[in-house]
């Protein structure tokens, strides 16, 4: 008995260990600069819009197509949950509330990325690709 206690205290250290740096390792994936993919282009829009996700902020920002200035449009507090089978991006704080709330994260990988966040019945879908 007492060995079958030492093993699944050792069991779920191993287990919290294995979460914590999975979580970790997910979020130095989202922590980039990422670049919208606007799904109904639109041949009359001539900015993009990019989102940094950097330490505990992400800034939303717009740039003229082929200029140099940033406008940042909404900024927001995140935090990132990693488990074995999903990732959610939780956003709070931000200056354009409809972004507030957990963001399941469909994708991610060294070129892109593609979140959903589901309210109320409601859904916003966007995909980026790394900048």
């Amino acid at each position: 008995m007492k060995y079958l206690n030492s093993f699944v205290v050792f069991a779920l250290i191993i287990a919290g260990i294995a979460f914590s740096s999975c979580t970790k390792m997910k979020k130095d994936k989202i922590d980039e600069t990422w670049r919208l993919i606007r799904v109904d282009q639109d041949s009359t829009i001539s900015w993009f819009e990019l989102w940094e996700f950097q330490g505990e902020m992400v800034y939303m920002t717009i740039r003229p197509t082929g200029g140099t200035t940033l406008d940042t449009i909404a900024t927001a507090e995140y935090s990132v949950k990693a488990g074995a089978s999903k990732t959610i991006i939780t956003m709070q704080q931000s200056t354009y509330p409809i972004y507030n709330g957990d963001w399941e994260v469909l994708t991610v990988n060294k070129e892109m990325m593609v979140i959903l966040n589901r309210t109320d019945g409601e859904f916003i879908y966007r995909e980026f690709i790394k900048e």
